[in-house]
């Protein structure tokens, strides 16, 4: 069971890339926590006496979790839907998908709503009707003013591939945004626009500085898609084999029927509200 967004191919079923970010609010309670443990959904690197999120606190859990296991959450108190072996140390919007092997450092996140921009006002008083000063303004002054929606779509989700590296503090445009699989982002980029598949972008806005490989390794890597197996299957893999031979290794084990691809157990919303004996 596959889902393909902009490209990107994730292995949880029916995923769906949305600007909703439809979630229920549940403590967190020693229930849940056990549910997580024998999911091998991780909150932290390495086990300890106390669980990271404290009991009571307040979880955010979107409707459309799916949550593979051997994901690990380092941070906050929401969850997103992310492959095995990745992890997040940054607390990321809920309509996140992150593939599998990804690892997302400390303070990433998505930036705030962007202002139209061919308007004579970037003001939000073109589209919103919510800020009280000025809706009071044209009450006090007996006004009207006709409001129309921004054209910019805000909210988009942040889609990240398989075997993704984010640095720290790297933020994402809010027109939602894909970053294709092995791709890497430097710390402190600006992204604005979709990554490709292995490229190394930074600065602010975010661009190309290179690519991890030559493109005919890009596209072998691409077709393997070595990720959707479990690395403890790489039998005869070393961690430093050159890429060349480690595509040569793991195609060779396909071909002869000794990989098979890995398929976890998956974690969703159902799961953590029954557990936490919330009507569903």
């Amino acid at each position: 069971m596959t889902t393909t967004i902009n490209g990107v191919t994730f292995f949880q079923d029916n995923l769906l890339a949305t600007r909703s970010h439809e979630n229920q609010l549940m403590p967190y309670t020693p229930e849940l926590d056990r549910l997580l443990t024998q999911r091998r959904i991780y909150t932290q690197p390495r086990r300890t006496a106390q669980p990271r999120i404290p009991f009571g606190r307040m979880i955010c859990v979107p409707t459309g979790l799916q949550a593979e296991a051997y994901s690990i959450f380092l941070t906050g108190w929401h969850f997103f839907s992310m492959g095995a072996f990745s992890s997040a140390n940054s607390a990321l919007p809920v309509n996140t998908i992150i593939g599998r092997y990804s690892s997302i450092a400390s303070n990433v996140n998505r930036m705030q709503g962007s202002h139209p921009t061919k308007r004579f006002t970037t003001s939000m008083l073109t589209y919103s009707h919510s800020v009280d000063a000025f809706n009071d303004y044209l009450a006090d002054t007996a006004n009207t003013f006709k409001r129309v929606p921004n054209p910019v779509p805000n909210a988009g989700p942040i889609v990240i591939g398989n075997d993704v590296w984010i640095g720290q503090d790297v933020r994402f445009a809010p027109t939602g945004i894909t970053v294709g699989d092995g791709a890497v982002i430097a710390g402190g980029a600006v992204v604005t626009k979709d990554v490709p598949p292995y490229a190394v972008v930074g600065g602010v806005p975010a661009r190309i500085l290179k690519f991890r490989f030559p493109s005919y390794i890009i596209e072998q890597l691409v077709n393997l898609k070595w990720w959707q197996y479990g690395f403890g299957d790489f039998h005869g893999v070393a961690p430093d084999d050159d890429i060349e031979t480690f595509i040569d290794t793991v195609g060779n084990l396909v071909a002869t029927g000794d990989l098979h691809p890995f398929t976890p157990p998956t974690t969703t919303f159902t799961d953590l509200a029954t557990a936490g004996k919330l009507n569903v």
